[in-house]
């Protein structure tokens, strides 16, 4: 297992550089809602100082709207540093329910992102000893690519199941026909080869699933 993070590899470049540029995407748009109750509010401070009658409606629904959008961008914000984290540490034990979670969101910030369904399990099979950055990498290029196949009014299914070899299976189910783009590519079976993952394409494209194993840490 190769799990040595190398940003001069264009692949895991190219991965941090389009989540981070969709996490700015996302801070812009919240900043603008900001700006824009914020304006509003401007506005009817002004027209309360000429002796106007406003509604209180009004100066409550645009406080609140900024109080929203400043915790959508702390939540954002929480998010990025986690992501940006994951480079840390090339090997570690992570809990997949908080992986898959966190990659759901940031791919939600796409333009073309559909619905996505999660059912964790409620025992311990969700943790793993791998490489973080790249798993997060091979499950965002799959919702990517479900994404595309199912359209933005499309909804997916995600589940996670432990294999009796120890290794954790994530399943990706609901998919479409739309988009017509080949899956795996060259560059997410590249991914999955690094940290010993396998994926496997059912024979109608339809489901997805992600086998990743649970690397031994005496093995080197």
């Amino acid at each position: 297992m190769d799990s040595t993070i190398d940003f001069k590899n264009n692949d895991d470049l190219a991965f941090f550089g389009k989540v981070n540029a969709s996490i700015s995407h996302e801070l812009k748009n919240i900043l603008a809602i900001i700006s824009e109750a914020a304006g509003l509010l401007q506005d009817l401070t002004e027209m309360a100082a000429k002796g106007q009658k406003i509604e209180l409606e009004m100066l409550n629904t645009c406080s609140q709207d900024i109080i929203e959008e400043i915790q959508r961008g702390f939540t954002t914000i929480k998010q990025m540093n986690t992501f940006s984290h994951s480079v840390d540490v090339p090997l570690k034990s992570v809990n997949l329910i908080e992986v898959l979670d966190l990659m759901i969101k940031l791919a939600g910030f796409l333009s073309f992102a559909g619905k996505v369904r999660f059912d964790p399990p409620q025992d311990e099979a969700a943790m793993v000893l791998t490489c973080p950055f790249r798993l997060q990498n091979l499950v965002y290029q799959t919702l990517v690519f479900a994404f595309k196949s199912v359209g933005a009014d499309g909804e997916i299914q995600v589940a996670l199941d432990r294999e009796p070899n120890g290794s954790v299976r994530i399943a990706f189910s609901g998919l479409g026909t739309k988009g017509g783009l080949p899956f795996p590519t060259e560059e997410t079976e590249n991914i999955a080869k690094s940290f010993g993952a396998e994926i496997r394409l059912a024979d109608d494209s339809r489901a997805i699933d992600i086998m990743v194993p649970q690397f031994d840490e005496s093995s080197g």
